[in-house]
Order: structure tokens, then C-alpha cells, then sequence
């Protein structure tokens, strides 16, 4: 399920920035918008500069990814397990080790062959 909204980037933003623990003028400090701007764009304000999205989502790390590489249900269910393995062997994953781990299985369901 992919973002169609204004609203939907906006919370997906402020879901993001939460998560971090940032607040909303240092993540505007860094991607070189105002902190009203930035509350505008959490808040799906629907005429935004694109230029200044791009860059509130790059200081974030949100990626814009075409919709055959985004994750499926599938790939998800296959991380997890990896997970789950490694954890039961006393490595648990990160979560930066996860997503790595979700975008091998999304890069490699993508170079298979379509059936």
C-alpha cells in the first residue's frame, strides 16, 4: 500500500520523526525548512515545494521507491523469520540489521525471472 495522500506523506513524516525522538525544528534545521513549513508538510498541507519534501524525506531517510520495490507482505514474512531465526541463535537483529535484511529479500525477488 503505497502513499496517494498529502496526508498520508505528512503523517508518515511525523510517525518518522517521532520514532527518533527528533523535534520538529532540529529536523527542520537540517533539511533547511522553517519549523512551520515542516508542520505544514506533517499536517498534509497539499501545495508544498517538492524540492523541500525531497529534502525533509532524505534528512529522514524515508526512501520514495517504486512500487515493484516496495516490500511485500511476503518479503516482510520472509525477514521476519530471519529474524527469528537469529534471534533463537543469540543474534537478534537490529532494526537497521532488519531492513537491511528486507531489502536483500526485495532485491532478490526482483533479479528472479518473471514467471
Amino acid at each position: 500500500m503505497g502513499i496517494t495522500r498529502m496526508a498520508e506523506l505528512g503523517a508518515a513524516v511525523r510517525a518518522e520523526r517521532l520514532r527518533r525522538g527528533l523535534s520538529q525544528g532540529s529536523v527542520a534545521a537540517s533539511a533547511g525548512v522553517s519549523r512551520e513549513w515542516l508542520g505544514r508538510l506533517e499536517k498534509g498541507a497539499p501545495r508544498l515545494e517538492a524540492d523541500k519534501v525531497l529534502s525533509v524525506l532524505n534528512t529522514l531517510d524515508i526512501a520514495v521507491l517504486p512500487k515493484e520495490e516496495q516490500p511485500t507482505q511476503r518479503d516482510i514474512a520472509k525477514a521476519q523469520k530471519v529474524a527469528w531465526t537469529m534471534s533463537l541463535e543469540a543474534q537478534p537483529l537490529t532494526d537497521d540489521g532488519f531492513q537491511q535484511v528486507l531489502r536483500k529479500i526485495v532485491a532478490h525477488r526482483l533479479a528472479r525471472p518473471a514467471a
